[in-house]
């Protein structure tokens, strides 16, 4: 049995692993109701380190909800800092700790505001984690094998067009457009 601490402190070895050379640190989120549910939870902020790079907002702990393997970590990309993304992991986490709301890749979740200030997008999408590949999504075991997703921002027309179509086909579109995913005003490509 792997215990809970040293599974957070592997989750975390993960996170700084994966991003070395970049400094990564605690984004704390402790309003409301997520360390209820989530006790484990905690989020971290990693800095670019180039103009132009993402800032990263990376779950630890979302995973760790009683079962010694498995389990769902979350991380945002942004072009900017701002603590409004360890609300959404807080969110994001607190709702999937519910067994009827568990999320999975092309889950769709409507988070009720946009996802950065004057954004038009309000969705996101949880998906692969395209721009860091499974090097990052698979945890090591000492880890729980906990697998990391990434939360795509999405405008309500592209969570329609999912739902309607596939996330194969949307997916498609944005390879095509060549879309910047850290554009938080970018068009709608569906």
């Amino acid at each position: 049995m792997i215990d809970e601490n040293e599974r957070l402190s592997a989750l975390e070895g993960h996170v700084r692993k994966f991003w070395d050379g970049h400094i990564v640190e605690p984004a704390p989120w402790g309003r409301g109701p997520i360390l209820e549910r989530v006790p484990k939870f905690s989020a971290y902020r990693v800095l670019p380190q180039r103009a132009g790079e993402a800032w990263v907002y990376v779950t630890v702990g979302s995973s760790v909800d009683g079962s010694e393997v498995g389990g769902i970590e979350f991380f945002v990309m942004s072009p900017v800092a701002d603590e409004i993304h360890s609300e959404t992991l807080a969110m994001v986490s607190h709702y999937h700790s519910f067994e009827a709301h568990r999320l999975s890749i092309g889950s769709i979740i409507n988070i009720g505001r946009p996802w950065m200030s004057d954004s038009p997008m309000d969705h996101l999408l949880v998906s692969l984690p395209y721009p860091y590949g499974p090097q990052l999504e698979w945890a090591p075991p000492e880890a729980g094998g906990a697998r990391f997703l990434w939360l795509l921002p999405i405008h309500r027309s592209e969570a329609d067009f999912i739902k309607r179509e596939t996330l194969d086909e949307f997916e498609s579109i944005l390879d095509s457009k060549g879309v910047n995913v850290l554009d938080p005003h970018r068009d709608p490509v569906a």
